[in-house]
């Protein structure tokens, strides 16, 4: 490859295991590491540190946009424009046999116009462009992709390329505070996820969304901030929070973990399993 290849990703403290699972065995197949480290630093960033090459670890204080710190690799460190990169989470694992393979296959995606890589529908890799960014939050997409391919589709794919040991790493109930921290992130595209054919029903749930953040708000917590939110639900459960926690599966199922001590959740989505409070 006569362009670079790098490896970006986002992460913050508590997540060193994992970092060393992820990049030991295919640090090799880079030119370098360009990752956005979200303050407080630790073990987690040293070990960047000492397997970035040539790239460059950004420190950052969190925002609440994934988006956004995933930009922060490609317009403040090394990358040149033509450059790839691949990008997946720190829970999930590649092989370096899968690394090497897209390798190759680059120079002939390039000569298809092929400028982007999805891997079971999610973005992956991509040659960077001057109108490339990360968009969308929590779940980002890649803007200024012009032809992209699904790789699992290729004939030299083997599923032991690709695994996920989220749900290995994790306790079972931390889906549904996942899901709340999703829930309230600002410009959230969490409420889109598996009714993308419903908008009727996604405008509603908005709705209940921006009526729950308010009250929040004019509470005088910080809508934005999960520490904050479950203050105001201690000290100020009022009518309408009732209202909207009685709407919303998210919000019901957080707020049973949370304050009633309820494991009989259930992770479907489907409002006819809400509990009204």
């Amino acid at each position: 490859m006569k362009r670079k290849l790098w490896f970006i990703g986002v992460t913050h403290e508590g997540n060193h295991e994992h970092l060393k699972e992820l990049i030991e065995p295919i640090k090799s197949c880079f030119h370098g590491l360009i990752w956005t480290f979200h303050y407080p630093k630790d073990k987690g960033a040293e070990y960047l540190e000492t397997v970035k090459g040539e790239g460059e670890i950004i420190y950052a204080k969190w925002c609440n946009r994934l988006d956004y710190s995933r930009n922060h690799c490609l317009y403040q460190g090394p990358m040149k424009v033509g450059d790839w990169f691949i990008t997946i989470d720190c829970h999930e694992r590649i092989t370096k046999e899968f690394v090497d393979s897209i390798k190759t296959m680059i120079p002939l995606f390039e000569k298809q116009g092929i400028d982007g890589i999805y891997l079971h529908g999610k973005r992956f890799a991509a040659k960077l462009k001057e109108e490339t960014k990360f968009v969308g939050n929590p779940h980002e997409g890649i803007n200024g992709i012009s032809k992209a391919i699904e790789v699992t589709q290729w004939d030299f794919w083997k599923d032991y390329f690709f695994s996920n040991v989220r749900n290995k790493a994790r306790d079972k109930f931390a889906i549904f505070m996942s899901a709340m921290k999703y829930y309230i992130f600002p410009s959230t595209n969490h409420l889109l996820l598996h009714f993308e054919n419903n908008q009727n029903f996604v405008k509603e749930r908005y709705l209940v969304r921006s009526k729950f953040l308010q009250e929040v708000s004019d509470l005088g917590f910080n809508p934005h901030c999960l520490k904050s939110v479950k203050n105001c639900i201690e000290n100020e459960l009022t009518e309408i929070l009732k209202e909207c926690i009685n709407s919303e599966k998210i919000l019901n199922d957080w707020y049973r973990y949370e304050f009633l001590d309820a494991r009989d959740l259930i992770d479907k989505h489907d409002f006819t399993l809400i509990k009204k409070i």
